[in-house]
């Protein structure tokens, strides 16, 4: 194992450090430490110890490594740990990793997080935040994720490669088209039922109105009773006439009976406070029923009907009429169904309509 040499032209750390790695291998005991470290010395630092014997003799291993760390050393030996926290990343990370190393030796003794902590805020922002942000927990980890983030960095930076031969270039972005014109607003038709004049409703007015509470054929608000003042809210139209006479029966039959009305609570969902709602029993399903006193009839929601299992009479000629004269389908009626409320049963024709909300609408 050769004994390292020092011509006094690089930072003499190393050289102290390989020195002592030296003693410690071979043994060596404390007098004959600085005997063997100056005849290991050449050119300038030979001739800097020749005049160290002439003013001191022969110094103390320690004092020898003070001294040459005064006459060789970086002009920073008496304050390094404020040199240290002043080192910053000016160029590559591998440069200023090469800096902060030869400083940290001579910080004298830092605790882990410490050294992690100096070396991540001197590498500067973005890549100092960058590096935080992964959490390193070694110094050693630290520096490695520097490098690697600062290599992502360049990649993301450098051009798009020229395409190779062979290859068909990239595709050039389409042209947006031109918008569509808008649609023309369509005047809405009006009709006129009983010598009043009553525009269609659009789905947006009619959404509109729901939302609002108002009643579909005035701006009234829509309130229990509003039937009375608005004549045309809701009706079943009976007269029609079937093909064959058991049909034909079957209708005039209805037409003898009052024309069943019910309010817009049933038909569009409007919710009030005021609202009486109960759980009824109606063959193998148990429903939530509106008590609406708007309504002169029964009405039930086609998926109820059918979840029922009741026996459903069909009328696919009989249609509803709304006021602004959307026409609806019932698809039927179920006769004397049998309405468990509590302890309490009920018979009942139950119109099946489409409802929203309820299952099944009780009038008055």
């Amino acid at each position: 194992m050769d004994f390292p040499r020092y011509d006094g032209k690089t930072d003499p750390l190393i050289f102290i450090n390989r020195c002592e790695s030296y003693f410690h291998q071979q043994r060596i005991i404390e007098e004959e430490k600085v005997w063997m470290a100056s005849y290991n010395l050449k050119d300038g630092a030979q001739m800097w110890y020749i005049q160290v014997q002439q003013d001191e003799g022969i110094p103390s291993w320690r004092r020898f490594k003070d001294l040459l760390h005064l006459r060789y050393g970086p002009p920073l030996r008496f304050n390094p740990l404020y040199e240290l926290a002043e080192c910053k990343r000016t160029s590559t990370v591998v440069e200023y990793q090469d800096r902060f190393q030869a400083l940290l030796p001579r910080a004298g003794p830092l605790e882990q997080a410490q050294r992690m902590q100096l070396f991540t805020g001197g590498l500067q922002p973005p890549l100092s935040l960058d590096v935080e942000v992964h959490n390193p927990q070694t110094l050693a980890g630290a520096m490695s994720l520097a490098c690697k983030l600062e290599l992502q960095e360049q990649y993301a930076a450098a051009p798009p490669r020229a395409t190779p031969r062979g290859l068909l270039p990239p595709l050039a972005p389409r042209l947006a088209l031109p918008a569509p014109p808008a649609p023309k607003a369509v005047a809405q038709p009006t009709v006129t039922v009983e010598g009043r004049t009553i525009k269609r409703l659009t789905q947006a007015e009619q959404e509109e109105r729901r939302c609002l509470g108002l009643c579909y054929n005035c701006d009234e608000k829509f309130t229990r009773g509003h039937n009375r003042v608005c004549k045309h809210l809701f009706l079943l139209d009976g007269m029609v006439e079937d093909d064959d006479a058991e049909a034909s029966e079957t209708v005039g039959d209805d037409t003898t009976e009052e024309t069943p009305h019910y309010s817009l609570h049933a038909i569009a969902g409007v919710a009030f406070s005021d609202m009486m709602q109960v759980p009824v029993t109606l063959g193998n399903t148990t429903l939530t029923a509106l008590l609406d006193s708007g309504s002169n009839h029964n009405f039930i929601f086609e998926a109820a009907a059918h979840r029922s299992g009741l026996p459903l009479q069909r009328r696919p000629r009989l249609t509803a009429t709304v006021a602004n004269d959307e026409r609806v389908a019932c698809l039927g009626v179920i006769r004397q169904a049998t309405l468990s409320i509590g302890y309490d049963m009920f018979f009942a024709d139950l119109f099946v309509m489409p409802l929203a909300g309820y299952d099944v609408v009780l009038g008055t």
